[in-house]
């Protein structure tokens, strides 16, 4: 691979964990155990882009806290636990974000709205962020083979699979729309969002 292609394929890798999350590092992982890519390379490139995310949803949350605590009022059950818990242990919080499905946007927004100081937010996300890129990428690494096993087996069956998944996500989907509104209309406070200060 010529050095202008490696270059772009890790760019691309960068871009794509920062919105596909643990996909990116998977399929990164799995793109160094078939020797395309360079492992540690791939490791820094995933724990760069999910810092770089995080240290920018923090900078939005500090810029305009006001639209930040506007918009935390729709988080998730899971966000507004982990925002009650913020107040009392920033690191924990901040450390946790990365793994806290559901979490990782509202978290480090309400950290920058709440002006959890910046050196505990940078040093818990980066820690948190190689913790992170180790566990998917090795993943994507160590199950590399039987994921193409895998692949290789769905593609026979593809459209069924995709119609499967589709009907998943539709059923996933009403299930928390429908335990969202039994949440509101059993506690009106439920919408409402912790104290940010």
């Amino acid at each position: 691979m010529g050095m202008l292609s490696a270059i772009w394929a890790y760019i691309t890798l960068g871009v794509s964990t920062a919105f596909t999350q643990e996909l990116g590092a998977l399929v990164g992982g799995f793109a160094a155990e078939q020797q395309h890519l360079e492992l540690s390379l791939v490791l820094v490139t995933c724990a760069s882009a999910v810092f770089v995310e995080s240290v920018a949803l923090y900078s939005l949350g500090r810029w305009n806290a006001a639209w930040v605590r506007l918009r935390l009022r729709k988080a998730s059950p899971v966000a507004r636990r982990l925002l009650r818990s913020m107040r009392y242990s920033p690191w924990r919080a901040t450390i946790i974000s990365r793994f806290a499905f559901g979490a990782r946007i509202p978290l480090p927004l309400a950290c920058g709205a709440a002006r959890v100081p910046p050196w505990i937010f940078l040093t818990g996300t980066a820690i948190s962020s190689a913790v992170w890129s180790c566990v998917f990428v090795g993943l994507g690494w160590v199950f590399g083979e039987g994921a193409v096993l895998v692949v290789g087996e769905a593609r026979r069956y593809e459209w069924v699979v995709g119609a499967v998944l589709v009907l998943a996500v539709a059923v996933v989907f009403w299930w928390l729309k429908k335990r969202e509104r039994a949440a509101r209309k059993n506690d009106p406070t439920a919408g409402t969002p912790p104290p940010l200060s």
